[in-house]
């Protein structure tokens, strides 16, 4: 059994998910609070860690180990926010911890080596503060409403906490008394970005972003985008440690998201060329994924009308019909590779420091004086290394938790967490859909994701047709009723394929519900064309080659999809059916993220 350490607890539906710091034989137990800073270094007193020592261990427990081990979904409200225990806003808070607890030390670092006594049991603090960060510290993210966005590097002041509170307080009212169903969760906002429309959340963004960075590199795997310079950009890396107190010089290294090499004893991430990142387990990067791209066969079309090219718009419908048809790989859980050893030059170099450091500043040593400082500089440069090596296997395996941690609750359909990636996801496909809500439904205990689709009108449908064959080609006006139908198998071959992209990467997810939205007439808005809810075994069971507008019909919400007159259009919702004024909120934000003006 692997001795007790540090434990950080996250929530997942209602198992309780455990971070836990394992310090090796012979070394002792950090404070409750400890968490590795990036100059840490072990005390060069404790003994070597054994081979293949495991650092952290992540588990998922039932809360009643009594009880059924299963896991149970609570669907109150449907995208649950930070009023219990078991709601999404904390396990995100609990697994980046460092954001209220700064200053803790544990072997190396501006303490010095000893371990600090641990604090007394502090008050829980309430939720909304643990993730809260100012909005001078930040760095931009359409995930968090500030703009910047940077991990806390200090404490937070009474005046913020107290705002933190009262947003979280005020979108949990919010969230309670909302009706399940489809809907624009209350804890986020559309806003507009330059891959179209995205979520972002009112409560929580930083937490969700940095959630959203543990995952990146597996959800870059899924879409089949990899950027070295981007990946792994969570915090956890080992920095450049002191040197002095190993007698050496001074050696500190800084680090940042362009993929730069990292200068002194711990350089990580693409310092030599390689990515710091975590990978996702799918293996080598493939062909990027392109998403449902909507608004480019929207301008392909545009063009094609100007040029009055009828291949050109012909191939747009072509390409329109058949997105159902495409494949979209699974998320898969992310892997995080080592950090990079230091090399031999590196290695030469803090040997050549700790040199300098025993000769004391003399510039013209004697052969003795050279000799007497090479030997006495030997060990310490070894201890370093050493420390080094540690270090590195220690963030390395932190990186790993963290990305298990949330891989676990990505499974468990974790509401905050399944938006993050969702959306994530569909940004770095450029798709025209935009993840609006995530949760249970109460009363069928189904996990669900809630999309919005951005259609395209009526342009996107030639006006003629190319009949005959042999080199005897003729074209013809298309009747209202065949365009119609052109168009409803394109709605249907979007929608399919939409449900297809968003299951990819919710491995827990039962049901996508799909709110479908296009361009009015003068441009000036949207109008709801479609609502629906597609189950995960009738799309992945569904063959591709099968006509996707039966699925469409069958699966619409009641007065979801309106059919009208002998040439079957597609025509706008009736607005008095939505009597909860749910799709209302949906076309209004959605109108307020495209025109900021109109809001």
């Amino acid at each position: 059994m692997m001795p007790a350490g540090v434990g950080h607890e996250a929530w997942r539906g209602d198992l309780p998910l455990t971070i836990r710091f394992n310090p090796p034989p012979g070394w002792p137990a950090p404070p409750a609070t400890w968490l590795p800073s990036d100059d840490w270094l072990p005390d060069p007193a404790w003994p070597a860690p054994p081979d293949g020592w495991s650092w952290w261990t992540v588990t998922a427990r039932p809360a009643n180990p009594a009880g059924p081990q299963v896991t149970v979904r609570s669907g109150r409200p449907s995208f649950p926010v930070a009023t219990r225990a078991a709601q999404s806003t904390v396990s995100l808070a609990a697994l980046f911890p460092e954001r209220a607890r700064e200053g803790a030390s544990y072997g190396t670092g501006q303490t010095g080596y000893a371990a600090e006594r641990a604090p007394a049991p502090a008050m829980r603090t309430k939720a909304g503060r643990e993730y809260y960060v100012p909005a001078s510290a930040r760095a931009e993210s359409m995930l968090d409403e500030s703009g910047p966005h940077h991990l806390a590097t200090g404490a937070l002041d009474e005046g913020t906490v107290a705002h933190a509170a009262a947003d979280v307080a005020a979108a949990s009212d919010e969230a309670a008394a909302a009706p399940p169903g489809i809907r624009l969760s209350p804890l986020l906002r559309l806003v507009r970005d330059g891959s179209g429309v995205r979520a972002q959340f009112k409560v929580g963004g930083p937490a969700a972003l940095a959630l959203s960075e543990v995952l990146a590199p597996a959800v870059e795997a899924a879409v089949g985008r990899s950027d070295p310079g981007s990946a792994g950009t969570a915090r956890g890396s080992a920095g450049g440690g002191d040197g002095a107190r190993a007698g050496s010089g001074t050696g500190t290294g800084s680090g940042s998201g362009t993929g730069a090499g990292r200068r002194g004893f711990f350089r990580w991430r693409g310092a030599r060329g390689g990515s710091g990142g975590s990978a996702g387990g799918g293996g080598p990067v493939n062909t990027p994924v392109v998403g449902v791209e909507i608004a480019s066969l929207t301008k392909r079309a545009l063009d094609a009308r100007r040029d009055q090219d009828l291949d050109a718009a012909l191939a747009v419908e072509r390409d329109l019909l058949s997105l159902h048809r495409r494949s979209f790989p699974s998320i898969r859980r992310p892997v995080v590779p080592p950090l990079p050893p230091l090399d031999p030059d590196e290695e030469a170099a803090v040997r050549q420091r700790c040199l300098e450091s025993a000769l004391g500043g003399v510039e013209r040593p004697s052969r003795g004086e050279l000799a007497a400082a090479r030997a006495s500089s030997a060990e310490p440069a070894e201890k370093l290394l050493q420390a080094s090596r540690v270090a590195r296997d220690l963030h390395s395996q932190r990186r790993q938790a963290l990305a298990d941690a949330a891989w676990l609750l990505l499974s468990a359909h974790d509401p905050a967490t399944v938006v993050a990636v969702v959306d994530e996801a569909l940004r770095l496909s450029r798709a025209d859909l935009t993840c609006l809500d995530a949760g249970t439904d109460a009363t069928t205990n189904r996990a669900y994701v809630t999309v919005l689709l951005r259609f395209a009108p009526m342009v996107v449908v030639a006006d003629e047709v190319v009949e005959g064959s042999n080199g005897r080609r003729s074209r013809r006006p298309r009747t209202p009723r065949e365009r119609q139908q052109v168009y409803a198998a394109g709605l249907a071959s979007a929608v399919l394929a939409a449900t297809k992209q968003v299951d990819s990467v919710a491995p827990g997810a039962d049901d996508v519900n799909v709110v479908v939205v296009r361009p009015t007439r003068n441009n000036a808005g949207v109008e709801p064309i479609y609502v629906g809810t597609f189950d995960r075994e009738d799309v992945a069971l569904r063959h591709p080659e099968a006509d996707p507008l039966p699925l469409l019909v069958a699966s619409a919400a009641p007065d979801g999809i309106r059919l009208l007159g002998p040439d079957r259009e597609v025509t706008a919702l009736d607005p008095a059916r939505d009597v909860d004024r749910s799709l209302h909120e949906i076309v209004a934000a959605c109108r307020s993220a495209l025109n900021p003006a109109t809001r």
